[in-house]
């Protein structure tokens, strides 16, 4: 896991921190008024936490800038855990902020987690921060790569921390 995390910091360094020109628009992309959709995918060897050896997961989020840079925004995702034994819904609302016109950004969610695993269901509340970098592939198309650390009030083997992979669209 450790080599896991060094990779993604690495990728982090490497991605150039220069200002992305929004392609001859007069505006930026994280201008107020400007909407989000997104989706993400979450794998098996991009995900930790003491509940789970194995887990892979989708995810869909729309947002909204409410002023410039300054996003609030809305989350749901689905996660199937050790071979279809467990499963993991959750709803999530929240912020993210976005560093002028560098793409990075961080956030934070509340959540509502629903987990099933085998004859047990547990609802729980878990709070997650998360850091990225919105790479524009063009003029609304990005491609994020995210960190998470989520955390559980219910029972701490419910905290992880992993990675995400999304493809965004602002307009």
């Amino acid at each position: 896991m450790k080599k896991l995390m060094m990779t993604f910091a690495a990728l982090f360094m490497a991605v150039s921190v220069n200002a992305q020109k929004y392609l001859n628009d007069s505006g930026t992309p994280f201008e107020q008024n400007k909407m989000y959709v997104a989706a993400s995918v979450s794998s098996a060897s991009l995900s930790y936490s003491k509940s789970t050896d194995f887990s892979i997961g989708i995810g869909g989020k729309v947002g909204y800038f409410f002023i410039d840079n300054l996003m609030g925004l809305g989350e749901v995702s689905f996660m199937s855990l050790k071979s279809g034994d467990q499963s993991n819904v959750e709803l999530g609302a929240g912020a993210r902020y976005y560093f002028d016109q560098v793409g990075i950004f961080v956030g934070a969610l509340a959540k509502y987690a629903h987990m099933k695993a085998y004859d047990t269901t547990v609802n729980d509340f878990q709070p997650e921060i998360h850091a990225g970098y919105a790479f524009f592939l063009g003029r609304h198309v990005t491609i994020e790569p995210e960190a998470y650390y989520k955390h559980s009030f219910k029972d701490s083997d419910y905290s992880g921390f992993g990675l995400r992979v999304g493809v965004g669209i602002y307009f």
